[in-house]
């Protein structure tokens, strides 16, 4: 089984026209930034999209993990180099938490504040926590609590672009 982060821009089609999403893009500081992500651990995948158990969670809603159809349009994706056992970690990991609450003093603090060092005891996430968690499960050095858009850049020299789609470039 293959793991991949999976992020969503902040121009991304499928996102909600919502404040909290725009909150979520000035507060980046960078143009376009990734603004929501999700750890998929892929069953099958073409050049059009991947298939696979997504984790997760959105706004004010519960961390899930799910059966998911990922478009390659949308999505920008990056393969996390893991072995099965550490793949197996992490899936886990997100089992464990699948039901646990959305972190909203975390997700409003998260700009001014670094949020807890461990994932040890957490109940609560926002969705780039929850991929952090799954990632460190991994066996990967990556911080607890990061905006979407820190934890993809944080997670550009471990992880590879994958991009077998035509007509889009790939982003290193």
């Amino acid at each position: 089984m293959r793991m991949y982060v999976a992020f969503l821009p902040s121009d991304s089609e499928l996102l909600e026209a919502h404040i909290l999403n725009k909150a979520a893009s000035l507060v980046s500081g960078v143009k376009n930034p990734m603004i929501h992500t999700e750890v998929v651990f892929v069953d099958r995948e073409s050049p059009s999209d991947i298939v696979g158990r997504s984790c997760s969670i959105h706004y004010g809603s519960k961390v899930f993990l799910e059966q998911k159809r990922f478009s390659r349009k949308q999505w920008r994706f990056r393969s996390v180099s893991c072995t099965k056992d550490e793949v197996k970690a992490a899936f886990k990991f997100c089992q464990d938490h699948v039901g646990d609450g959305f972190n909203k003093f975390g997700y409003y603090m998260q700009p001014f504040s670094r949020g807890s060092a461990t994932t040890e005891g957490k109940t609560s996430w926002f969705c780039s926590e929850i991929v952090a968690g799954a990632l460190r499960a991994a066996g990967k050095d990556v911080p607890v609590s990061l905006h979407p858009h820190k934890l993809y850049m944080s997670v550009k020299d471990m992880t590879a672009p994958d991009c077998p789609r035509s007509n889009v470039a790939m982003t290193f």
